[in-house]
């Protein structure tokens, strides 16, 4: 085992946290055992556990790290946003370039963990979910209302909750299938075209109007908030 510096009780929490997301990621919470962790994290499993009790208080660390990424730094700047079709077309973009745009390390093993979790017990999901989604939720039907009001949706009565989801699993399996060294579907299409598609794809789907699609969706704009 190689000899650990010297860091407060903070610092070392974060240095586990770090070593061990992408060994959780690429073997799943059940597989991963606790020595495997200690070994990642240049510690002893004894100093594993007297930071963290359980491997779910582990992955709840991991959780609140990564929400202090960029791309939760965007989350929360998007859901400042007043409801409107513009942050329709906004939250829908997001949610797909998240998860199609594979280039980011930390992204990349966050996006495993999620996976693993739903081929697991779904703890890690859950977790994310609870954490998040709620609050994405109450803006997106927001924006629904908003986009209703204004004449901009070809139909009414369909649940904001599950077109948000709709939205989410259109996104996450452009990930899933792309995540491979050699994607599983030869999609024939630039990253940027395939996001542009399927965003136009999920606008779609929620009952927006083409017209308004026109109106708000500016694929370059759009593109600064992956920057």
């Amino acid at each position: 085992m190689k000899r650990s510096a010297r860091l407060n009780a903070e610092q070392r929490r974060q240095a586990i946290v770090t070593a061990v997301r992408s060994l959780f990621s690429e073997k799943g919470f059940h597989a991963t055992k606790t020595r495997e962790l200690a070994k990642a994290a240049g510690v002893s499993e004894a100093l594993i556990y007297k930071h963290f009790p359980s491997k779910q208080t582990l992955y709840a660390a991991m959780l609140d790290d990564s929400a202090r990424g960029p791309w939760f730094v965007q989350f929360h700047r998007i859901l400042k946003l007043e409801p409107s079709v513009a942050t329709l077309v906004v939250m829908v973009h997001f949610t797909i370039s998240h998860y199609a745009r594979n280039h980011d390390a930390d992204k990349t093993a966050l996006n495993g963990l999620m996976a693993r979790s739903l081929l697991e017990d779904g703890e890690f999901a859950r977790l994310t979910y609870d954490k998040f989604a709620e609050a994405w939720r109450r803006k997106f039907d927001a924006c629904l209302k908003q986009a209703a009001k204004s004449g901009d949706l070809d139909c009414e009565g369909m649940r904001g909750d599950l077109c948000m989801w709709f939205v989410h699993h259109v996104g996450f399996s452009l990930m899933l299938h792309r995540r491979p060294a050699v994607p599983a579907i030869a999609y024939k299409a630039s990253e940027d075209s395939l996001i542009d598609q399927a965003c136009y794809f999920a606008l779609r789907g929620v009952g927006l109007k083409e017209e308004a699609i026109g109106r708000h969706y500016n694929s370059q704009l759009l593109a600064l908030l992956d920057d």
